[in-house]
């Protein structure tokens, strides 16, 4: 039977406890800065939103392709596959618009 306490594993290193509210400089859970892990999407490839994106239209328009009886769910496909372009769209819009503003 297991019991409620919860088990010391050697793979865990000592933990910093914090004093009077201090930061712990330590988190074995996060992995660290120094690899990259805690940037930006649009940091290191500010056009790969708008390709997942796109391929997620695609894949969505792609699914109207099949046997279906009924076609609610191409309407909430299309539905969906729309609002996800329009959101590219004013994205894409609204970055064209700053750049003209700020050069």
């Amino acid at each position: 039977m297991s019991g409620t306490d919860l088990e010391k594993h050697d793979s865990h290193g000592d933990l910093e406890t914090a004093h009077h509210g201090a930061v712990v400089s330590y988190n074995p859970d996060a992995p660290s800065e120094e690899w990259g892990w805690h940037g930006h999407w649009s940091d290191f490839a500010p056009r790969g939103r708008f390709l997942l994106l796109g391929l997620g239209v695609v894949g969505l328009l792609l699914m109207l392709i099949g046997n279906h009886q009924s076609h609610v769910e191409d309407y909430f496909l299309v539905l969906i596959a729309l609002i996800m372009a329009a959101w590219m769209a004013r994205t894409h819009l609204q970055r064209r618009r700053e750049r003209r503003i700020r050069p």
